[in-house]
């Protein structure tokens, strides 16, 4: 994909600042909305109500992180499986922010709405695929020369987030799914959960002006290092 430097600077600044912007919002309206509770309720509530509005636009920013990272990976893994697949799930991905955007979720103890259940829907495209996202990517990291320095930090993201992920559904569980040991502490866990895996996202995005450097200066006729396809 052939794309000006303009874009191509833009689209990796929207993935390397998006996924922070994104937390850091979340974080400063939580601490804003009165009766709001960080630890006991998830990102998501903060759709509801008047000043839902911010957390709706913040969702969008989130979308556009992940659909920008998603071009970042599949400009800058190619040749290679991961450059396939990578992207497919962060695409998957970004359409589960979208509807979660779109659909807010039902007030704690309220009944269930159908816009309330396809926001609860929506989780699924997201938090399950970041374990998998950063798995396959350490995978193709590990073989290629460029990416090798972030090969062991996206393993270890990748299985941190795949245990944060079992521990969410057997411990915690989405609001309203019923009597769990730390039902208490839903907000807490999303978000032990989220911020290594968006802190991963843009230190990947940003290694990748480094890789874009490295390909210049081979194109250009500088030496570069053979690049290991799966």
């Amino acid at each position: 994909m052939n794309t000006s430097p303009a874009v191509d600077r833009t689209v990796r600044a929207v993935a390397t600042i998006g996924p922070l912007l994104f937390f850091g919002v979340a974080t400063i309206e939580g601490l804003l909305r009165a009766g709001y509770d960080p630890l006991a309720q998830p990102i998501s509530a903060l759709a509801i109500g008047p000043r839902g509005w911010i957390q709706q636009l913040n969702f969008l920013v989130l979308a556009a992180s992940f659909f920008s990272f998603a071009v970042v990976v599949r400009t800058r893994l190619r040749p290679g499986a991961a450059a396939v697949a990578a992207p497919a799930v962060l695409v998957l991905m970004t359409v589960g922010v979208l509807i979660a955007g779109a659909f807010t979720m039902d007030p704690i103890g309220a009944a269930h709405t159908l816009e309330g259940r396809l926001h609860g829907a929506a989780g699924f495209l997201v938090f399950p695929w970041m374990p998998v996202l950063a798995l396959i990517l350490a995978r193709r990291f590990r073989r290629d020369p460029r990416w090798r320095p972030l090969s062991t930090y996206s393993l270890a993201t990748g299985l941190f987030c795949l245990a944060m992920v079992i521990f969410f559904i057997a411990f915690v569980g989405p609001p309203d799914a019923g009597p769990r040991p730390l039902s208490w502490a839903v907000g807490l866990v999303q978000r032990i959960l989220l911020l290594p895996f968006l802190m991963w996202v843009s230190l990947v995005a940003r290694r990748a002006s480094t890789v874009g450097a490295s390909e210049s200066n081979a194109a250009a006729g500088a030496p570069s290092l053979a690049v290991t396809s799966q």
